[in-house]
């Protein structure tokens, strides 16, 4: 009975043995999870919680687990703010692995804004706070993290992000000491490339060490934009710059507005539309995603559809109304619609006082027959800008409209002239993307292709208008009685092939003129 007793009591502790937990060490797992959130990239940063919350599922975790989860976490929140992704399922888990030790932390990154451009108007002005005034040196949420080691990195990370987004704390920070001291730790090495401020880490020294860095890419294509100025902008780098970001990052909202954008600006308008719809297709009420896809549609003389687009943002109301007014005012217009185009132009006059609103104003009016407010119009736009020389072109027919050839003449010598320069300006232009194919040594691209055919095409059409704006000056001139200037111009337009042999009889009729 006493050996039955004793087996059984055997059998109870091997059985309570067997259902025992096994307890691995997790001291490799923790070591990697720290070493992964300090490499910092997006997916680094992924692999770290994934660690840090599997070690938080044993009985007895690890010390600093809960602390490092915590961290992982919001370090993955704030860089979706960076990349504008929809983080709510983020926060909703920062807050749930929040402890009551990083409380001032988490208080304190609530004040970092992260990137804007790709957010609606609507949903900036909430983010940043409609006039929201900068944060004061003192902030207690900020100072709270002063004391924090070079090894706490969530603390510092956050620190830097908050001071690299105020103009008044931004120039307290030590970058060269910062850089020196984080020269090993690419999570810090990425916020200060990004914080752009003289002296620190180039944004694409992470990625070209380390290809997991994709997080850079915007920051990439950004910089390849600004460093363009006063040369041609090497469009399909940048496309495939931001092509890359989005096929990594497919909801951030910053890139993907960021290629649509740039093959706007390549006039790449089938792929600009795509990229804008499919914002808008996620976020149907996103106004500039909406303002560039009412754009793609006209520039695609997709009149229909781009009026539509318009009618939506202006029924959604508050932003973009004047841009969206102008378009519909566009698209009507070529569709012969005037009298809807003239109301949406004058809406558009009251938001935009710009060259474009007062150009197309002047063309509406013009074919309204109301030719007053046509050469007000055309004549604004010129005085505003010079080398808008299809206004002064227009402003002159009109003057010959209203038989006022005195007034017609020298507006087309006006438009002669500036046709001239513009010619000039754009075979200089051609160029200068011709000189830029060839240093680069590959073929041109279809998009330069394109653009090489698009100058030589406005730069012939800016010819024969200057030549076409000669003789119709000449004609003025001519029967106003003023032979001499007739005779000026004339000689330029005879200079024009498609005009030379019109000109030439031209010339023999004001060659009888008496002499005034």
């Amino acid at each position: 009975m006493r050996l039955r007793t004793l087996v059984a009591a055997l059998v109870l502790v091997a059985g309570c043995a067997a259902r025992a937990p096994m307890q691995p060490s997790y001291v490799a797992e923790m070591a990697k999870g720290e070493a992964l959130l300090s490499d910092g990239c997006y997916t680094c940063l992924q692999q770290s919680l994934a660690l840090f919350e599997k070690a938080l599922t044993l009985k007895s975790p690890p010390a600093g687990a809960a602390e490092k989860a915590f961290d992982a976490a919001l370090l993955i929140w704030i860089r979706e703010k960076e990349l504008s992704i929809p983080n709510d399922e983020s926060l909703a888990r920062v807050k749930r692995l929040l402890i009551p030790a990083r409380q001032p932390l988490f208080d304190a990154a609530q004040l970092i804004i992260g990137d804007t451009t790709g957010l609606d108007p609507e949903m900036r002005a909430r983010v940043t706070g409609r006039g929201r005034p900068p944060l004061e040196t003192d902030n207690p949420q900020r100072r709270a993290l002063d004391f924090a080691p070079d090894t706490d990195l969530a603390a510092r990370y956050v620190a830097l992000s908050i001071d690299c987004e105020q103009q008044k704390l931004v120039e307290g920070v030590d970058f060269r000491a910062m850089t020196s001291n984080f020269s090993g730790v690419p999570l810090m090495r990425y916020r200060l490339a990004t914080c752009g401020r003289p002296g620190t880490p180039a944004v694409s020294s992470l990625r070209e060490g380390d290809p997991r860095w994709t997080d850079t890419l915007a920051w990439e294509g950004r910089r390849e934009l600004a460093s363009s100025a006063g040369r041609a902008i090497d469009f399909p780098k940048v496309v495939s710059i931001y092509s890359q970001g989005r096929d990594a990052f497919p909801d951030s909202l910053l890139l993907s507005l960021a290629l649509a954008n740039t093959n706007m600006m390549a006039e790449d308008y089938d792929n600009a539309f795509s990229g804008f719809d499919s914002v808008v297709t996620r976020f149907p009420d996103h106004r500039d995603a909406l303002n560039g896809k009412m754009q793609a549609q006209s520039y695609l003389m997709r009149h229909t559809d781009a009026i539509a687009t318009a009618t939506r943002i202006i029924d959604l109301g508050t932003w973009n109304i004047a841009d969206a007014n102008y378009w519909r005012a566009w698209n009507r217009y070529h569709l012969k619609e005037f009298e809807s185009a003239w109301a949406d132009v004058e809406n558009a006059l009251k938001g935009l006082a710009n060259t474009r609103v007062t150009m197309l104003a002047g063309l509406i009016a013009y074919s309204r027959k109301d030719l007053p407010s046509a050469i007000m119009h055309f004549d604004n736009t010129f005085e505003a800008d010079p080398t808008a020389c299809d206004a002064v072109w227009m402003s002159g027919l009109v003057s010959i409209d209203q038989n006022e050839l005195a007034t017609a003449a020298p507006k087309f010598t006006r438009a002669m002239t500036c046709f001239v320069s513009s010619a000039a300006a754009l075979r200089q232009d051609r160029v200068r993307v011709s000189d830029s194919i060839g240093q680069r040594g590959t073929p041109a691209t279809t998009r330069e292709e394109r653009q090489l055919e698009r100058l030589e095409r406005d730069a012939k059409n800016a010819e024969e208008k200057s030549a076409q704006a000669a003789y119709n000056g000449a004609q003025c001139y001519a029967r106003t009685g003023n032979k001499g200037l007739a005779i000026n111009l004339i000689d330029v337009a005879i200079a024009h092939p498609l005009m030379k042999e019109k000109a030439i009889a031209m010339k023999a009729a004001i060659e009888k003129l008496p002499q005034h």
